[in-house]
């Protein structure tokens, strides 16, 4: 499997999501390092981690950036980071239960939320960011 590459329609214009979206591809290409690799059992939980510490630092920060907003929907936003959040505890309950052939799903679960993620919600956040000073 091929790992992502940052292109240019993933960039915000703001550093400050465009280094937490360039830690979320590091994260699933370290996942495809694994499937590449074959070596779930001794890596997958690393992953799992990152993700962990991911999710909560980012979602987290991001939600009380936006919260005060007039014309972003934060509600939209918590769905979506539900929606990562919750299919990630089921990845990790699955390896857990033994199943070591999880990897390729939530790869492409994880690549497939991203794209999703920066289509769908378009300039409003990292324009709101910007205007509360976020660089």
């Amino acid at each position: 499997m091929e790992k992502i590459r940052w292109k240019k329609e993933y960039s915000s214009g703001l550093n400050y999501l465009d280094n937490h979206r360039r830690n979320y591809l590091e994260i699933v290409n370290e996942l495809i390092d694994i499937i590449n690799r074959k070596n779930s059992t001794t890596r997958l939980p690393i992953v799992f981690h990152r993700l962990g510490f991911y999710i909560e630092d980012y979602f987290a920060k991001k939600e009380m950036a936006i919260r005060d907003s007039p014309t972003i929907q934060l509600s939209d936003y918590k769905k979506e980071h539900q929606r990562l959040t919750g299919r990630i505890n089921e990845f990790q309950e699955q390896f857990r239960r033994g199943d070591k052939e999880i990897c390729q799903e939530m790869a492409d679960f994880m690549i497939r939320w991203f794209e999703e993620y920066i289509t769908r919600f378009g300039p409003e956040a990292p324009d709101y960011m910007r205007s509360k000073g976020f660089e």
